[in-house]
């Protein structure tokens, strides 16, 4: 069923048009954004400004124009601050419907706050425990504590950053006791809150203005352009030196800033002064962006309430679970090839974790990129890696952040022919942390990918000891003839010597255990030099 949700902010007004599937998953097919600033001149008045109403009446009568277009059978409508608090909001309603046939229900802080907790849910992943979502809007900020199954506690607090940028004027530039006023407003506040302890939880950011500083804050940092504003790292130090770029910056200037939008040109300082007291107060060190918010709360809240026989997004798995079987889904891979490969590729991770000392994030990643390195033949099978790795980045994953995504493209790019090069941008651009990870993960995965060359999964069990200062690979295989994977594993067998550091020695028996084939020690292709550099072409 095609279902629309609409977010009646003080700033923006936001549409998303989704396929509910029947398990309740919702397919985005339409997204829209429109900067009203319904807030704009009457916030202080508790009013809707005259101009801010026929700007918000505008804005839905083109979503209604896109609704109509796209067959949209059921409409889910929420207005926040700036309509809940003015005395002509029913006024507003009123107009609404008349002239676009749009419910508009008026929502509490409340309601805010648990629809914002229903839209970032599918991203919490139970096993992490608590987490603290914080949304700042135009008129207020929502600061909920919640996991996967439960919101625990909410606050809605008048410390919007239109309503603060009218409260508090800033000069231009502004100067730093003009800044420091909206902290102290916002510090304050947030004392009177008890039940959300500092330190307590994963936070994440849910707001547009959230995910602009984490984009600016990444580009100022010299990293590379995101691919989205999903899943971004916005440490609390770099937004602290990203407030004080922005507060000694004219307005005219702030065009110059990497990742600038302009639409927020007015308030953006405004904002970046409450989130960074809001991080300082909860003793955050960094934040998650999501691009999930209220409009996708109303969403699950639609599929609540009319499909109540649906187990909507329950965490049986993983949020980085059910991305990835989703991405398989909607690419078609082979999924016992995939696997196939992902059961090699773990037990050769576990078999040597003490050669190479990866944690149990490195190996969640290795078992995604596993079940995902095939997704590219949606695209074309020739460089089908490198369409992989495009999939992955331009996905927004939950549970993922742009870091996890980062590392889990470049395995998919890596998991065939070439290895991981300084030339590449996208594995250039990774911490070094993160390129060893790659490199060491890769070789495994090209090693567990060519152990099922022929997609016919010959090969009934793997065993993998490490003794003596060398690895022996033991496969056990059903066919007669493994022509294809004992080919293609003996030339991945040599990168593996060279990120492990040991030989590696591969033999292949059958199902009554004898010899059917034997590498011996592998042979390095030219060009493979030591541990610390496999770098080299594997065709």
């Amino acid at each position: 069923m095609r279902v629309a949700a609409i977010d009646i902010g003080t700033n923006s007004c936001h549409l998303v048009i989704a396929d509910v599937g029947p398990d309740g998953h919702p397919t985005v097919v339409h997204q829209a954004r429109d900067q009203v600033e319904l807030g704009r001149g009457g916030l202080g008045r508790n009013v809707i400004a005259e101009d801010a109403m026929e700007r918000g009446l505008a804005a839905l009568s083109r979503f209604r124009r896109a609704m109509d277009a796209l067959g949209v059978e059921a409409v889910e409508c929420a207005a926040t601050s700036a309509v809940r608090e003015a005395k002509n909001g029913n006024e507003f309603c009123r107009r609404v419907r008349e002239a676009t046939d749009i419910h508009v229900k008026v929502i509490t802080g409340a309601d805010e706050a648990r629809l914002i907790w229903l839209g970032v849910r599918p991203q919490l992943d139970p096993a992490s425990g608590p987490a603290v979502l914080v949304d700042i809007g135009g008129g207020s900020v929502e600061i909920v504590l919640c996991d996967a199954h439960r919101l625990i506690t909410a606050h809605s607090l008048q410390l919007g950053h239109i309503r603060l940028a009218e409260a508090v004027p800033f000069s231009d530039p502004p100067t730093e006791d003009e800044v420091w006023e909206v902290r102290k407003l916002v510090r304050r506040e947030l004392e009177t809150i008890t039940d959300i302890r500092p330190g307590l939880g994963v936070m994440y950011g849910t707001s547009g203005s959230i995910r602009t500083l984490a984009r600016m804050a990444a580009l100022a940092s010299g990293q590379p352009e995101p691919q989205h504003d999903h899943g971004l790292v916005l440490e609390r130090t770099a937004l602290k030196t990203l407030l004080q770029t922005l507060q000694q910056t004219r307005s005219s200037r702030l065009a110059d800033i990497p990742g600038m939008d302009l639409r927020r040109r007015g308030t953006l300082t405004t904002a970046a002064a409450v989130l960074y007291q809001v991080l300082k107060s909860l003793d955050a060190p960094e934040l998650v962006t999501s691009e999930h918010a209220l409009r996708e709360g109303l969403l699950a809240h639609w599929v609540d309430q009319h499909r109540p026989e649906l187990r909507y997004e329950q965490p049986t798995l993983s949020p980085r679970m059910r991305s990835v079987l989703r991405l398989q889904d909607r690419y078609g891979v082979d999924p016992e090839h995939d696997a196939q490969v992902r059961r090699f590729a773990l037990v050769l991770f576990d078999a040597t974790i003490g050669l190479h000392a990866l944690d149990l994030q490195a190996r969640g990643m290795l078992e995604f990129a596993a079940l995902l390195h095939d997704i590219g033949h949606h695209i074309d099978p020739r460089d089908h890696e490198k369409h992989a790795q495009y999939l992955v980045q331009h996905s927004r994953m939950a549970g993922f952040t742009a870091p996890d995504l980062a590392v889990l493209g470049n395995l998919v790019r890596y998991h065939r022919g070439s290895r991981p090069k300084q030339s590449h941008r996208a594995f250039a651009a990774l911490s070094k942390a993160n390129q060893r990870v790659v490199e060491v993960l890769s070789a495994m995965l090209q090693f567990a990918d060519s152990l099922d060359r022929s997609h016919q999964q010959p090969i009934r069990q793997l065993l993998v000891k490490s003794a003596g200062g060398a690895i022996r690979i033991e496969a056990q295989v059903d066919a007669a003839e493994v022509y294809l994977e004992r080919w293609s594993s003996e030339r991945r067998a040599a990168v593996l010597e060279v990120v492990l550091g040991r030989p590696v020695t591969l033999v292949f028996n059958d199902a009554d255990g004898t010899q059917t084939g034997h590498a011996g020690t592998s042979t390095r292709p030219k060009g493979l030099g030591s541990r610390a550099g496999p770098t080299a072409e594997v065709e």
